[in-house]
């Protein structure tokens, strides 16, 4: 099935491929997905609620330049066993670090990565999903969102 973590402040943090001013690129998350980092995952902060589509997550490659790429091929490697995923390209996101720094602050596009609860879903609910670039580089991230009815 072929588909693709924001702090306290709003402010996005990196999901890297490769260095952003270097010669390859990265990918970036958006300033309204609501998740929080852990060392492999990315947990969504606030519960999302059965019937209402949420935003986990954006993907957005950029070029040296910071430039927005085409957006990344998204595969669910591990599908969610409460809900169900979609993704929404021409998503804005603002790329608040990258490993060289070049392109913080920077906006660019990307897919959208939306979760909707299952009715009769509740607790905690991970996923997984690889994002591949054009250039071949691939980065494989877990997801864990909580459900509320």
């Amino acid at each position: 099935m072929k588909l693709t973590w924001q702090t306290l402040t709003l402010v996005p943090v990196l999901f890297g491929l490769a260095a952003c001013g270097g010669t390859g690129p990265i990918v970036g998350l958006g300033a309204s997905s609501t998740a929080l980092p852990t060392a492999d995952a990315a947990t969504r902060a606030s519960p999302v609620v059965v019937g209402r589509p949420a935003r986990v997550f954006v993907f957005a490659g950029v070029g040296a330049r910071c430039e927005s790429l085409s957006p990344p091929e998204i595969t669910v490697t591990v599908p969610p066993a409460k809900g169900e995923l979609s993704f929404k390209p021409g998503q804005p996101t603002l790329i608040a670090t990258s490993t060289k720094s070049t392109c913080a602050g920077r906006d660019a596009l990307g897919t959208g990565m939306y979760y909707n609860a299952r009715a009769g879903g509740d607790g905690i609910d991970r996923f997984t999903v690889s994002a591949r670039l054009a250039t071949g580089e691939t980065v494989t991230r877990d997801f864990e969102v909580r459900i509320e009815q």
